[in-house]
């Protein structure tokens, strides 16, 4: 494994290191570029900054026709209501009207009694300015079209209000609109790098408050506002020149490139560790598979020879008979028991393990599954010490789960026990949040090493005999995990190598 892992980084390494290195030879060559290729580019970030404020006008503009545009009548409370709002909380917007599309006669005026400014008459839209708007709505597409009127803008488009077509006109005051709608977002964009200034073209004058620096400046790009007809937005520097920002460019493509450098070297690391880690896992499923093999091989084999003795009748007496009848009884009773580990395990894995949670006493779950294990004790002259001192030991939980988790503690507390003066203990006690159950063993103990790993699935600790001492496929402990974190959960262990471990639930209380 270690030479296919070295192998894998020398490939890596080539294949990574060589477009770095060509990367960054590129990059040192192109400190030098050509100044007017800048500037082509800067221009272009630059006219995408005056898109970006056209774009929130009309994103702002848009909710403001979607507030409006609504199935119902526009005498209606409702729309009453929904224009109120509107108009407190736009003071731009002085009025707002509906005309019927067939013959542009006045249906409803609302006017906006806050705004301060005294808004002119409404100008009917002519049957163009109608036809226009009409045709795009036929089209699935509705146009806004601005009309200017001095010092006003009056916003048209089609609208179906009340399954009636009509034009809805929204008069905006231009100024006002300008410092309480976009000039929030204008200095935001700026952030103290660009001056911005909205100029009305008809009337030569600049909104000097949105002016930052408060004096003239060589402004680089200029494009007019979609909704607010003879305004022009322009954009310049402040103070940087097209030489500083080469300069700045190159240095935060440096950053940018040495950053990238590192990202590689992150995800060269991952992968070699995720390499690493797969096939490891490989190898414990190749192991678990042989494992499994072994386990369900010998006692099929048991099984398949006692029965053809007790078939054949060739045994001597009745006593015979039935110990050959309690092999075959364990012997299935371990087999069901192993086929059941892999399953629980692989509908876990695919997440479609279903638990039924329920109020749980764990004493009396516990001595339930003890009941079940007092042969194996009575085998194997372990002594178990029962110390339930949990009052009210109820959790919401799963029984069966639960006793699962149990059995495989147990089981690997009688597996990995000594050969003389075999001792369990099972103890349960009661915290302000938490339930714990303790289960302690004086066995062969689980080595620093190797306790980081315990939990993990497939692992099996193979040190000298062990393996072969102990069957087992190498999920229990990791089935334990699962289950725990599922009843939102954990199991923590301590263990001394030649002394024992000490495994610890601990269930939380009142908690679904």
């Amino acid at each position: 494994m270690k030479r296919f892992i070295s192998q894998i980084t020398i490939v890596l390494v080539v294949v990574i290191a060589l477009p770095v290195v060509f990367l960054f030879i590129k990059q040192a060559s192109n400190l030098s570029e050509n100044e007017k290729l800048v500037q082509h580019v800067f221009e272009q970030q630059l006219e995408t900054i005056l898109f970006s404020v056209n774009q929130n006008s009309e994103t702002l503009i848009s909710s403001w026709v979607g507030k409006v545009d609504l199935p119902v009548n526009s005498e209606s409370d409702i729309m009453k209501n929904i224009v109120g709002q509107l108009f407190t909380n736009n003071s731009a917007i002085c009025k707002l009207a509906f005309y019927n599309v067939e013959n542009g006669k006045l249906i409803n005026e609302y006017n906006n009694s806050a705004n301060k400014q005294k808004c002119p008459e409404f100008d009917p839209p002519d049957n163009v300015l109608v036809k226009k708007l009409n045709d795009f709505f036929k089209q699935n597409y509705q146009q806004i079209e601005p009309v200017r009127n001095g010092e006003y803008t009056t916003l048209y488009f089609v609208s179906n209000v009340n399954s009636v077509l009509s034009i809805v006109a929204i008069m905006l005051h231009n100024r006002t609109f300008i410092e309480q709608n976009l000039r929030p977002g204008i200095q935001q964009i700026s952030q103290g790098k660009f001056n911005i200034v909205i100029s009305d073209t008809l009337q030569h004058e600049n909104n000097k408050e949105l002016d930052t620096l408060g004096r003239k400046t060589e402004f680089i790009q200029h494009a007019g506002l979609w909704y607010l007809p003879a305004h022009k937005i322009s954009i310049g520097l402040q103070t940087a020149t097209i030489t500083d920002l080469v300069s700045e460019r190159s240095k935060r493509d440096n950053y940018i490139f040495i950053g990238l450098v590192i990202i590689v070297l992150v995800g060269v690391t991952f992968v070699l560790f995720s390499i690493r880690r797969e096939i490891k896992l490989a190898e414990l499923k190749s192991e678990f598979v042989s494992n499994v093999s072994h386990e369900i091989r010998t006692p099929l084999a048991l099984i398949s020879m006692y029965t053809e003795t007790l078939l054949m009748k060739r045994y001597k007496n009745q006593e015979k008979a039935d110990s050959y009848i309690e092999i075959i009884h364990n012997e299935t009773t371990r087999l069901a028991s192993l086929v059941n580990q892999i399953l629980n395990f692989s509908k876990m894995e695919k997440n479609k393990r279903t638990y039924h949670f329920e109020m749980v006493d764990v004493n009396e779950l516990i001595l339930r599954v003890i009941d079940t294990f007092k042969p194996h004790f009575e085998k194997n002259n372990l002594d178990l010490v029962l110390e339930l001192d949990a009052e009210n030991p109820n959790i919401y939980a799963d029984a069966d789960a639960v006793s699962e988790v149990v059995v495989n503690l147990i089981d690997n507390a009688v597996k990995y026990s000594k050969d003389d003066d075999k001792r369990l203990v099972i103890k349960s006690s009661k915290g302000l949040r938490n339930m714990v159950v303790k289960v302690e063993d004086n066995g062969i103990g689980i080595s620093q090493k190797h306790q980081k790993h315990i939990f993990d699935k497939f692992f099996r600790v193979t040190k000298g005999n062990l393996a072969h001492y102990a069957k087992g496929a190498g999920l229990g402990l990791s089935i334990v995990q699962q289950i725990m974190k599922q009843h939102g959960g954990e199991v923590k262990v301590e263990s001394t190598e030649g002394k024992g471990s000490s495994f610890y639930l601990i269930f939380p209380l009142n908690k679904k």
